[in-house]
């Protein structure tokens, strides 16, 4: 039930962009950034910084891997649907590109497995530093190759719309989640699923079907994403440390006895 209400509450969030977009009086490219990076999935991130701020880590995996495959058809959609007045879409071409990105590289990590279990084993633990190398290098050449729309004259909207679309969808995720009786733990998951987006993803379609000034959006968020979701992870972890840290040391005494025990 958890993780479905919580898969629930993540989905109807995606047009919180929306509010954001118009109160920052952005242009249209930057609007349909806003829109992409609103409605693609969860990062792979996102599950440290469950782990880090105490949510529920197995929640956080199925939210992930739900919204990731899902994506591949939503993504299209929503993004088509959202963008319809604002900048010319074609949906087929964003789904052909989210299938060849996200459903391509687990179909062949599966087959790989499968057929050979004892040459993959090997691999599985390369896979982790190829994972952090390979991410590096998206983030350096998305932020290189949107240099100009990161520090341009007006570029403070695109890194302000990033930073208030994460901070305020996750608030809502939290809200939400909790209103629909969810535990703090899943509270918090469901609002750092929310939280630390796929700015990769989103980089490469914007750049791919967008524009230029729009992948400049998901070029800001390569950074901020990374910067909200380890402070607030770090900042819920702490909270959730302190209680138990008190209750295990005990109150401090009030006075003490020192000299001899008189029978």
């Amino acid at each position: 039930f958890k993780q479905k209400t919580a898969y629930e509450i993540r989905l109807s969030l995606v047009g919180s962009e929306m509010c954001i977009r118009d109160s920052l009086h952005v242009d249209a490219a930057t609007r349909a950034g806003l829109v992409l990076l609103g409605c693609v999935s969860g990062g792979q991130a996102s599950n440290l910084c469950a782990l880090l701020a105490g949510g529920d880590v197995a929640l956080s995996v199925v939210l992930t891997t739900s919204t990731t495959l899902a994506g591949v058809v939503l993504t299209p959609f929503l993004a088509s649907t959202l963008l319809a007045t604002t900048v010319a879409v074609e949906a087929g071409e964003i789904l052909r590109s989210t299938a060849s990105l996200v459903l391509a590289p687990l179909a062949a990590g599966l087959v790989f497995a499968r057929a050979a279990p004892a040459l993959a084993a090997r691999v599985v633990p390369w896979c982790a530093p190829a994972g952090v190398l390979a991410t590096t290098g998206l983030v350096c050449g998305g932020a290189a190759h949107a240099a100009r729309v990161l520090v341009g004259a007006g570029a403070w909207r695109a890194h302000a719309g990033v930073v208030v679309l994460a901070l305020a969808s996750a608030g809502l995720a939290y809200c939400a989640s909790r209103a629909a009786g969810l535990g703090e733990r899943e509270g918090r998951t469901v609002a750092i699923e929310t939280l630390v987006k796929s700015p990769t993803l989103a980089f490469v379609l914007a750049r791919t079907h967008l524009g230029e000034p729009a992948a400049g959006v998901a070029a800001a968020a390569m950074i901020w994403l990374a910067i909200l979701g380890a402070a607030v992870a770090s900042m819920w972890g702490r909270m959730a440390a302190r209680p138990t840290s008190a209750v295990a040391a005990g109150p401090p005494p009030r006075w003490s006895w020192s000299g001899p025990v008189v029978p």
